[in-house]
C-alpha cells in the first residue's frame, strides 16, 4: 500500500456558534442508537495541531476514478483515496483529529476538490460535540469552518459545491428546536430555519430547494425548504437517498410494531410511498443501506435475519457468503463501493469490510472501513 505520512493538521476555526441543548441530543441519540446500528461499530478522534498535510501526494496521482475512504487510528482519522483499478493502492491526504471512540462522516462535493466532514472534538462520550471540517484533497489541508453541530450526521453540499448544510441543536419559541445550516466555504453561516424535531436529515436537492426528511411524533416526513412534502413513513426511517434526476427517494423504514424490522422503500415525490417490489424477494431478509445506480433503479443491502439468505436485494452481481451494505456507486456505474460483513445476519454479523464490487470480481480496500464518495480525477 502507498501511503504518505503527513503531519497532524492545525484547525482555523471560523465560527463557534453555541452548542444547543446537547442534553436532548443524547436523549434522542440514546434511544434511536438500538434501532439505527446493526453491530459493533467505533467512532474515533483526536485533537492535532501543525499546519498542512502532504499536498503533492494526491495532487500528483495518475488520472482515474478514485474512492474516498477513511480509516480509524485511536483518535484520529486518516483520509485516503483508493483507485478503482488498483484498490490496494491508497494515497494517504490527510489526518483528521477527533474524540477517543467516535470516527468522522462525510462527503465529498460534486466537483471532487474538497471533502466535508463531521468529527466529534470536544464534549464526552456521553455528551459529544461536533465540527464541520473541510478537507481540500489537492492540498491536504483541513479547516474547521463550524463547532456546534450535531455528529453522526452527513453533511450536505450544495449542487455548486460552495457551501455545505449541516444541523445543530438549537430552540424555537423557547422549546428543543434543531437548526439547518447553510456553511459556506469562506466560513460564512446561514441559518436556513430552525423547525421542532427529533432530527432532521438533509437528503438533496430538486428544483434548487433544500430537501430534508423530519422525524418527529408524525414519523418520517420529507420536506421541501422546510415545508412538508411527502410523508414517508408513520416509522423512524434512516439510510435515505435522492434519485439522481430528483424523481423518487430510496429509504429503509425500521418498523417496531411486532419487534423491529427494517424493510426497504421507494417514494415518488410525486404522489404516495410505496414499498420496492424488488426490495425484499425473500421474507427472511431485511435492509440496509440504499443506494442508485447513475441512470438506473436504487439498491439495498439485504440482511439475512436467520442464517442465508435466498435472494440479495443488494445490487451487485456476484454473491459472497455474508452479506453487503451498498455505500455507492461509482460515477460510471461500473462499481458498487460496500460494507461486507463476513456473518450469517444481524444476530452474527461478524467482521465488516471495506470492498469494491464490479463485474470483474470484489476488490477490499485493506484496513479501512468509511466511505466518502468517489473522486474522479
Amino acid at each position: 500500500m502507498a501511503s504518505t505520512p503527513i503531519s497532524p493538521v492545525r484547525y482555523r476555526t471560523r465560527r463557534e456558534p453555541g452548542t444547543g441543548r446537547l442534553a436532548r441530543l443524547v436523549l434522542v441519540l440514546t434511544g434511536l442508537v438500538a434501532v439505527l446500528a446493526i453491530g459493533p461499530i467505533l467512532w474515533g478522534i483526536i485533537a492535532g495541531d501543525a499546519k498542512q498535510g502532504p499536498g503533492s501526494a494526491f495532487a500528483a496521482a495518475p488520472p482515474g476514478t478514485y474512492a474516498l475512504v477513511t480509516r480509524t487510528e485511536g483518535s484520529v482519522d486518516v483520509i485516503a483515496a483508493a483507485r478503482a483499478d488498483q484498490s490496494a493502492n491508497v494515497i494517504e491526504i490527510a489526518r483528521v483529529p477527533h474524540l477517543e471512540g467516535f470516527r468522522t462522516s462525510g462527503s465529498v462535493d460534486p466537483a471532487g476538490r474538497f471533502a466535508a466532514l463531521v468529527a466529534v472534538d470536544a464534549g464526552s462520550p456521553v455528551q459529544p460535540q461536533a465540527s464541520l471540517i473541510v478537507v481540500d484533497l489537492q492540498r491536504g489541508v483541513a479547516e474547521r469552518l463550524v463547532s456546534g453541530i450535531e455528529p453522526m450526521q452527513t453533511p450536505l453540499w450544495t449542487p455548486a459545491g460552495d457551501a455545505v448544510v449541516v444541523t445543530r441543536p438549537g430552540a424555537a419559541d423557547g422549546a428543543p428546536a434543531i437548526d439547518v445550516l447553510e456553511v459556506r466555504l469562506d466560513g460564512a453561516v446561514r441559518l436556513r430555519w430552525s423547525q421542532a424535531a427529533l432530527a432532521v436529515a438533509p437528503v438533496g436537492w430538486r428544483d434548487g430547494r433544500l430537501l430534508t426528511v423530519a422525524i418527529d411524533a408524525r414519523g418520517s416526513t420529507l420536506q421541501s425548504d422546510g415545508q412538508d412534502l411527502l410523508h414517508l413513513s408513520p416509522s423512524i426511517t434512516r439510510d435515505w437517498a435522492l434519485a439522481p434526476d430528483g424523481s423518487a427517494i430510496a429509504f429503509v423504514e425500521v418498523a417496531t410494531q411486532s419487534g423491529v424490522r427494517y424493510s426497504a422503500r421507494v417514494a415518488a415525490l410525486d404522489g404516495g410511498a410505496t414499498a420496492s417490489a424488488q426490495a425484499l424477494s425473500d421474507p427472511g431478509a431485511e435492509a440496509l443501506g440504499a443506494v442508485w445506480k447513475p441512470g438506473g433503479a436504487p439498491a439495498f443491502g439485504a440482511v439475512p435475519r436467520e442464517g442465508p439468505a435466498a435472494g440479495d436485494a443488494s445490487a451487485q452481481a456476484l454473491r459472497a457468503g455474508g452479506f453487503d451494505v451498498p455505500l455507492g456507486f461509482s460515477p460510471d456505474g461500473e462499481l458498487l463501493a460496500v460494507t461486507h460483513w463476513d456473518g450469517s445476519g444481524f444476530a452474527s454479523p461478524g467482521r465488516p469490510e471495506l470492498q469494491l464490487v464490479g463485474s470483474g470480481g470484489r476488490a477490499a480496500i485493506p484496513g479501512f472501513q468509511g466511505f466518502l464518495g468517489w473522486v474522479r480525477r
